[in-house]
Order: C-alpha cells, then structure tokens, then sequence
C-alpha cells in the first residue's frame, strides 16, 4: 500500500517489530533510530501516520513532535506515541505538544495493524 508511514523508536527489538507487523498489510515504512533522524524522515517522506517512541536520543518524540507542530512548512501527520511511561505526566505532555493518540508499551501487533489502517482509512 502507498500510505506513507515513519516509524522511529531507538530499540531496534521494537522497531523491528513495528516494521513487521505494518508490513503484513502491505506497508513499507520509512525508519529511523533517534529523533534527529526521525524529525529527517518526517520531513522528507511528508508522511500521513508517524509511530515514534516517546524516548530516544537526540531528540525525544515529544521534541520531535512539538517540531513538527511548530513548523508552519513541515507536514501534518497522525503522531501515535509509543512509550514505556504511561503516567498522567506523560500523558500530559504528549498533549501538549500535539501527539494525536498515547499508548503504553507493550502493546499487541494486531491492535497496531488495526489502528494504522483506522488512521489511514483502509478497510
């Protein structure tokens, strides 16, 4: 499928795992190991759906996130946060930097590959 998807997370047990069960839908995702080189991807494939890791090095998601949202030339995309830290303070960070959807790692490949085709609207 041509949707266009980045997925960042500094484990690559996690990334892996992300690329995989996206893949079995047919998509194949721009990746990335640090926030730095997500915030690259982000702007250079202009995706539609962003699955990053809340922390990394470089930059965190939430730096990553707040970037993007900041910068009036950079592209829109859905950010689902993924993250190890599900307290409220999280939470509320994530919000206030524009993170459209949180969850808490770990989480289920099937419930990823459910909610990637709901944000992109495939059937």
């Amino acid at each position: 499928m041509s949707a266009r998807l980045v997925i960042a997370d500094d484990s690559s047990t996690i990334l892996a795992m992300v690329v995989l069960a996206v893949g079995r839908d047919g998509y194949e995702p721009a990746t990335a190991n640090d926030g730095l080189e997500a915030l690259a991807a982000i702007r250079e494939h202009r995706p539609e759906l962003v699955i990053i890791d809340a922390m990394m090095p470089g930059l965190t998601g939430y730096e990553v996130c707040a970037a993007i949202r900041d910068d009036p030339d950079a592209p829109k995309p859905y950010v689902l946060m993924l993250t190890a830290g599900g307290r409220e303070i999280d939470r509320k960070r994530a919000d206030e930097v524009g993170v459209d959807e949180f969850a808490t790692k770990p989480f289920s490949p099937s419930w990823l590959r459910s909610r990637v085709k709901e944000v992109l609207g495939e059937p």
